[in-house]
């Protein structure tokens, strides 16, 4: 009489003791046949634990047995049960090797399924995600030909890895919806909401720029994913309507679960199609910086709408601190904005997304940890600001005065401001955004001071050299008075001038008073006294008596050059007064 033998043991066991032959003529029996069918999910979970990353090198006939028992599972089970424990351990595999076994037995089923694949495919597709969305991203703070190293980062190699292993999957089904007969929308859907997911993290945080990159294997996935996108949509412009939503829906307030009850299209899932992936789909599509079949951008869409909608990808970007990302955001910004023709018209500015992206694009010029990122972000702010006509110009400009909040920054639109006006007068006839009130009041916004003479001239020193530059600069060019500056020379001097010269007599004193202290010893540490000074509000204490020194004259050093810059401005404002006089009395 024969007793029962529990299969999994069984082969578990002779794998376990490498009888690899053994395993396989045992799932083969027929005896074993209707045992390996009921116990088919827990047979599944014992093969897949026996695999470890390393296996297919170090043990690779334990890895092709294994392979060849899972074939095995899902000839003998039926398709429904095994796909839920193949769905189940793509959930708990414990590395990608586990993963990667998984996914060509899990085919199989799917092939099997074809009149109930739709929701199948949409719950094997969801697990590959979560598989691939838990890859952590590194992030070294490289800049350069340093970035170079970044390809041997172990994650980074992962995430190529994995990525890899996809198109051998989903091509499949690609092929079959490609087929005339066997047309289904909501399964083409599915994948490509699949395939644009897999353009957000991990991959969208790689560096694929090609002048730094171009031979990487993150940009051979990412670019062998965006052509099969091409296969299933033949109009890839479509998901810029989808960009939009997202954009609109961050902005309100998060749906009700009731609201929530029915059933949502494949291309309305946020954990698919949301912002970062579409701003990753984007930058593929529009960066330059990949080769697209001919067919997949159709030449219809107006290209004001095409640019300024993709800017919402741009404005997105920005707002992480990655390389990887913020390399993105400015090699897409910087392809927009040269697309824009020259003299755009400023009624284009009714749109928001001009004033996001300047946002963006000071903020990470002034806070990024990147310098190579600072410096391309303030450059872009210029480009985007000259690509204007004047009255664009003046508003952006405006704009960035207003709300950057950083000395640097109004300094750099003082200058842009300077540029355009400086351009304007080689304009036969001076355009009215710097003549009159226009111009005086953009004046009055360059030479403010947002406490008076009691304002921190250290902190806002940038802004004031700057301003006063430009003031001389057009006392000397505007000798004919055409933008109006004379009629600004009381403001400037009884208002501007004059707060400057107390605030840098009381900035000086202070800053004098603490050098005498450090030197004559009344402030060393040997007394129990902390060196402390104020510098843009900031109290800096604790610090070495060498470097206080130098903070200091440093400070110094920027008053007497502010001092030098208000005497020769007020030469050439007197200058000015004795011309109109003349100009009166003829």
């Amino acid at each position: 009489m024969s007793q029962s033998v529990d299969v999994v043991d069984l082969i578990s066991t002779l794998l376990d003791n490498e009888k690899y032959k053994e395993a396989l003529t045992a799932s083969n029996e027929k005896r074993l046949t209707a045992t390996i069918k009921d116990n088919s999910s827990d047979l599944i979970s014992a093969i897949v634990g026996k695999i470890e990353d390393d296996t297919v090198t170090i043990k690779p006939s334990l890895y092709g047995t294994c392979e060849q028992l899972l074939s095995k599972v899902i000839e003998e089970c039926a398709p429904e049960e095994a796909l839920l424990e193949f769905i189940e351990q793509l959930e708990l595999a414990k590395n990608d090797a586990q993963f990667g076994i998984i996914l060509p037995p899990l085919q199989q089923i799917l092939k099997k399924l074809t009149f109930k694949r739709g929701r199948s495919l949409e719950w094997c597709l969801n697990s590959i995600c979560s598989h691939i969305e838990d890859i952590p991203v590194p992030e070294h703070h490289l800049e350069g030909e340093e970035r170079l190293l970044m390809d041997s980062d172990p994650n980074i190699r992962r995430i190529v890895r994995v990525y890899s292993l996809l198109p051998p999957f989903y091509r499949y089904f690609i092929e079959e919806i490609n087929q005339a007969d066997f047309y289904n929308v909501k399964t083409k859907e599915i994948i490509a909401a699949f395939l644009i997911s897999l353009l957000g993290k991990p991959l969208i945080y790689i560096d694929m720029d090609p002048e730094t990159n171009g031979n990487s294997e993150a940009r051979l996935n990412c670019s062998i994913i965006v052509q099969d996108i091409c296969r299933l949509e033949k109009n890839i412009l479509k998901f810029l309507v989808y960009l939009e939503g997202c954009d609109r829906d961050s902005n309100k307030k998060p749906a009700k679960d009731d609201d929530l009850e029915e059933e949502k299209l494949p291309y309305k899932y946020e954990d698919k199609v949301n912002m970062t992936t579409l701003s990753g789909l984007f930058y593929v599509v529009l960066s330059g910086h990949f080769q697209l079949p001919d067919t997949a951008i159709p030449q219809v869409y107006s290209l004001e709408y095409v640019l300024q909608t993709a800017m919402l990808s741009v404005i997105h970007l920005l707002n992480f601190s990655e390389y990887g990302m913020l390399s993105k955001a400015l090699a897409l910004a910087e392809v927009i904005v040269n697309r824009f023709p020259d003299k755009l018209s400023h009624e284009l500015l009714s749109s928001s997304v001009h004033f996001r992206m300047c946002k963006g694009l000071f903020t990470i010029g002034i806070y990024s940890s990147y310098e190579s990122i600072r410096k391309k972000s303030v450059a872009l702010i210029g480009q985007q600001i000259n690509k204007f006509d004047y009255k664009g110009r003046c508003i952006l400009i405006t704009y960035l005065i207003k709300t950057s909040n950083h000395s640097g920054m109004i300094g750099y639109a003082i200058t842009l401001y300077k540029s355009s006006l400086n351009e304007a007068f080689q304009d036969p006839h001076m355009d009215d955004c710097f003549t009159g009130p226009q111009f005086s009041n953009m004046l009055k916004k360059i030479c403010h001071l947002p406490h008076g003479a009691e304002s921190d001239l250290v902190e806002l020193a940038d802004q004031i050299i700057t301003s006063l530059n430009f003031l001389r600069y057009l006392a000397i060019k505007d000798t004919n008075n055409v933008t109006g500056i004379w009629n600004c020379f009381s403001f400037i001097e009884n208002q501007y001038l004059e707060q400057l010269r107390v605030g840098l007599n009381m900035s000086k004193a202070h800053y004098e008073v603490k050098l005498k202290d450090i030197e004559e010893g009344k402030n060393l540490l040997e007394n129990n006294v902390n060196v402390s000074v104020n510098v843009g509000g900031n109290v800096l204490d604790k610090i070495p008596e060498e470097n206080a020194k130098q903070i200091i004259y440093s400070a110094l050093n920027a008053f007497h050059l502010i001092e030098g810059l208000i005497g020769r401005l007020c030469e050439c404002i007197n200058i000015n007064k004795m011309q109109a006089l003349q100009m009166n009395c003829e």
